[in-house]
């Protein structure tokens, strides 16, 4: 146990050092357990402690998969895994880590098998880390990289092994030990990766288009697996996750199989908060109630980038983040991209517990404007004039009602994945489309509120349109209430001969391309005059879920919109 105890503390001091959140009272559970239901091999899951209070489990936590020299028990896996410092990482990042023992004394071509049975029982594959050392390695090389699971792993350490062939779907790879520059050969060709940087025996490549599909190698031969571990998980292994959101929405499909030929999972950035120089506070507000016993409060994130925390007075924007119906309130920090802008851009991020949970109160409407107010006085720096809204499916709804309900509070909103449902009643989410289209109609040449609809065109959750579905659809439901408010022309029937995307006609129509596994984007905009007034963004095969590079489009959209915070009118700058 005092050996035991000895490397968790070791461990600890190297995190720290690199710049990780240290975690509350640390010390490992020392208990591995038998993953049960497998039928080719044996694996040991190490017991990983939640820490509420750093990362959510949005489903992209890391998951560790070990592949040792060779064959462990329970009691030697728990030694290597502490030896590696891998628990640690698991805690603060709300991962996973387990070690996989060959079918039979060592690895063979077999184990890529077994490997996939595994990952299947496990609950398939967001964020796959694969390390291997020794002979572990070199199957990792030999086999497992150029197999069809290279697609969904979001990383590969390969220490002390022998070099394979380069395989045909790109992976990340961190090559460190003996032969590191031999084995780096194959990863640095599969991945068309080009040399960018060298820090002493660290040499990092990138592939032009996707520069989260790197290969860093270490060839120091005196590093320790322990140290070349640490460093995989800065320059590497901490950089991305990876998922697959074409034709099926990744948290609803069973295991890693996709019946679409999806190859090559999508790459993502994993956000970090301190490597982006973001303050990030956690904000419990005690509420007054009915019953003061019941200790009602809410919750709330924020995210400031260091930079800004002495910027002038009413110089900085808002953004607030409404997560999806039942989520975690971090999941839109973590996955929507919205953090990473604010830290290029200059602006302040808020994600809020918009619905409650058992351990805090539900804002409803009111409620949200009154966590904007508090936000803003407690920050000077914020811009009143600039406060923006965005969120996901029911946050989307959220979002998409307050522009109408709180127009005096934003200058624009949007959403990422919902609309508006039809009805008049309070809905599954809230309100219906029938009393938010009444007010808009109210508001109609009174009130203006830019608006941005982003929707994956295979999103089976809230169904985008289509010529042959498209009544009662609360994507149009949203553009119509809009194009209400706005005093623009309103389109209650679509024609999907002037527009096969969108149904009816918009300026600025083109298609955009990303390097994110071949994903293209529709996009358009209806005007007011001169002036874009509503912004629409089709995500081409994409399901219901974020879309990081979409934060761009809906900030560009946003930005140039403020309103005057005396009388409320809304103000567009070029």
């Amino acid at each position: 146990m005092k050996k035991l105890l000895l490397l968790a503390v070791t461990c600890l001091s190297s995190l720290v050092s690199l710049g990780q959140p240290m975690m509350k009272n640390p010390g490992p559970d020392n208990t591995f357990s038998k993953i049960e239901g497998l039928k080719k091999t044996s694996a040991f899951r190490y017991n990983v402690p939640r820490i509420q209070d750093i990362h959510s489990r949005a489903g992209f936590g890391p998951a560790f998969y070990v592949f040792p020299d060779q064959a462990l028990d329970a009691e030697q896996a728990l030694t290597l895994v502490n030896d590696l410092c891998l628990p640690q990482l698991a805690k603060d990042f709300s991962g996973s880590l387990v070690v996989v023992n060959p079918i039979a004394k060592v690895y063979q071509k077999e184990d890529v098998e077994a490997f996939h049975e595994l990952l299947n029982l496990q609950g398939g594959a967001t964020n796959v880390k694969v390390i291997g050392l020794g002979k572990g390695a070199t199957f990792v090389n030999q086999h497992l990289a150029t197999s069809k699971l290279a697609g969904v792993i979001a990383g590969i350490v390969s220490i002390d092994g022998i070099a394979g062939k380069t395989g045909t779907l790109k992976v990340p790879a961190y090559v460190g030990g003996t032969n590191a520059a031999k084995v780096a050969k194959a990863y640095i060709a599969q991945n068309v990766a080009v040399k960018t940087e060298q820090s002493g025996t660290t040499v990092t490549y990138q592939n032009t288009a996707e520069p989260l599909l790197r290969v860093v190698v270490n060839s120091d031969k005196k590093a320790t697996q322990k140290d070349l571990i640490a460093e995989a998980w800065t320059l590497l292994l901490s950089k991305n996750y990876r998922y697959n959101n074409l034709y099926q929405t990744f948290y609803t499909a069973r295991g890693i199989d996709n019946e679409n030929g999806v190859e090559e999972f999508e790459l993502e950035p994993y956000v970090m908060f301190d490597q982006l120089d973001i303050q990030r506070n956690v904000v419990e507000f005690p509420i007054s109630g009915p019953n003061p016993a019941n200790n009602q409060k809410f919750l709330w994130y924020e995210y400031l980038p260091k930079r800004l925390l002495n910027a002038p007075k009413s110089s900085v924007p808002l953004v607030l983040l409404l997560h999806g119906n039942a989520n975690d309130p971090r999941t839109q920090s973590e996955t929507s991209g919205f953090v990473e802008l604010a830290a290029e851009e200059g602006f302040v991020v808020a994600e809020l517990e918009w619905q409650g949970n058992p351990n805090y109160s539900p804002m409803g409407l009111d409620g949200i404007e009154g966590v904007v107010y508090e936000i803003l006085d407690k920050y000077p720096f914020l811009d009143p004039s600039r406060v923006y809204t965005e969120g996901l499916s029911a946050g989307s709804m959220t979002s998409t009602t307050l522009g109408v309900k709180k127009s005096h509070v934003f200058a624009a909103v949007g959403g990422h994945s919902g609309g508006l449902f039809p009805g008049r009643g309070l809905g599954y989410y809230g309100y219906g489309s029938e009393p938010i289209m009444n007010e808009a109609k109210q508001k109609r040449g009174h009130i203006e509120m830019p608006y941005c609809s982003v929707i994956g065109t295979d999103d089976e959750v809230v169904r985008f349109l289509n010529a042959n579905d498209w009544k009662n659809n609360s994507i149009l439901n949203a553009w119509n209430i809009y194009q209400t408010m706005n005093g623009i022309e309103v389109t209650p029937e679509l024609d999907f001969n002037k527009d096969a995307t969108f149904g009816l006609t918009l300026r600025d129509r083109k298609q955009i391309l990303t390097n994110k596994n071949g994903i293209t984007m529709e996009f358009g905009q209806l005007y007011k005059g001169d002036i874009p007034i509503i912004r629409m963004i089709a995500i081409n095969h994409y399901c219901h879920w974020n879309f990081k590079p979409t934060a761009k489009l809906m900030w560009d959209f946003y930005k140039h919109y403020s309103r005057d915070p005396e009388t409320k009118a809304l103000i567009y700058t070029k």
